[in-house]
């Protein structure tokens, strides 16, 4: 079965499928929009009395000038041509073809058609603000019990956040690959930083699901401060002073992993109105 589908997906890719522009037409300017594929552009109801000069720009992607061929209206003339193939060319997402045909008459009057064919975009950049909360893994905190002489144990606390929480600003690419039976659905790779009202600033990166444009729900790993015990000391330590929870521990930079999820807004809503 997929051999099948394979086979039906590569004869697809190498349909040509044709695209005319009428150059007898009062429609001087058109833009068009496309499925990836291969097309071939046609010149149809050509004034065999007319010649024409024939430009293609292929956005990304260079190709030499088209130019009407020597002779070509001698040859309309002995043999009348109704249309000319200008070229065929595939099509990927997020490519342009930009056709510019010059008509000029026998009195010297000049038509420009111009036909400019996209496809769809590839994807898209967007900016959400949300929360992402984050698992806190070894996040083992640690005081200094007192001993009743004067002397104080380093003890493992019982009382640790499992969860931390950034507001936090994402950025997502966005593909407009979708399936149709989840065509509310999209699939993005996300991007952000966040911070925690007190000193830690993180970074967060993921894989993202966007619900019907305004909703992004991501899952990924994030790089933030975590409190761990400081090397000067150790589990079960005895001390003569009672340290404060500052004075056990350091910083250092871990990856956990976080979900997070954010809103597609019109505007920054931290920018003030005037």
């Amino acid at each position: 079965m997929k051999a099948i589908i394979s086979f039906f997906l590569l004869l697809n890719s190498l349909i040509l499928i044709a695209q005319d522009i009428d150059v007898s037409s009062n429609v001087m300017s058109k833009q068009v929009p496309l499925a990836a594929g291969n097309y071939t552009f046609k010149m149809t109801n050509i004034d065999t009395n007319s010649t024409y000069a024939i430009e293609v720009e292929k956005k990304d992607l260079d190709i030499n000038q088209l130019v009407t061929p020597a002779g070509f209206a001698a040859l309309a003339l002995a043999a009348p041509i109704t249309d000319y193939t200008i070229g065929s060319f595939p099509l990927s997402k997020g490519e342009e073809i930009k056709i510019t045909i010059k008509a000029t008459d026998t009195a010297g009057s000049i038509k420009t058609y111009i036909y400019v064919y996209q496809t769809e975009k590839r994807g898209e950049w967007r900016s959400t603000f949300g929360f992402n909360f984050v698992y806190l893994t070894n996040n083992n905190t640690y005081f200094s019990d007192p001993n009743g002489d004067n002397t104080f144990t380093i003890n493992e606390s019982n009382n640790k956040e499992n969860f931390v929480y950034y507001p936090t600003l994402m950025f997502s690419w966005v593909s407009n690959n979708h399936i149709d039976k989840w065509k509310n659905w999209k699939a993005g790779f996300s991007g952000g930083i966040g911070y925690d009202f007190k000193t830690s600033l993180s970074v967060f990166a993921g894989g993202s699901l966007i619900y019907n444009e305004n909703i992004t729900i991501t899952a990924g790993l994030t790089f933030h401060n975590q409190k761990r015990l400081s090397s000067n000391y150790s589990e079960n330590d005895i001390i003569n002073e009672n340290l404060t929870f500052d004075q056990l521990h350091t910083d250092y930079i871990r990856v956990n992993p976080f979900v997070s999820i954010s809103f597609r807004l019109d505007r920054n809503p931290f920018e003030t109105s005037n």
